[in-house]
């Protein structure tokens, strides 16, 4: 009774078959994009660490005075 609704039921098959894998393709190349771009990302945060922890780092000398203070009896400072 069903014969002559189901007679391309191989084509039909077929059809959803290569519509499944053409998705799945196009799911994996958009995730596999998406990977790359995060991967870069990542590159490029990891060379901005390296070259920040690389530069040499400007340390300012300690103050020491250039003479020595020298005062005699009965000076003061301006106190």
């Amino acid at each position: 009774m069903f014969a002559p609704l189901d007679m391309n039921g191989e084509n039909r098959t077929d059809l959803h078959r290569a519509a499944r894998l053409s998705m799945l393709r196009d799911r994996v190349v958009k995730r596999l994009d998406k990977v790359e771009r995060s991967a870069d990302a990542v590159e490029m945060a990891a060379t901005a660490f390296i070259e920040a922890t690389r530069r040499p780092t400007i340390v300012a000398a300690p103050f020491r005075p250039v003479r020595k203070l020298q005062t005699a009896a009965g000076w003061t400072l301006g106190l």
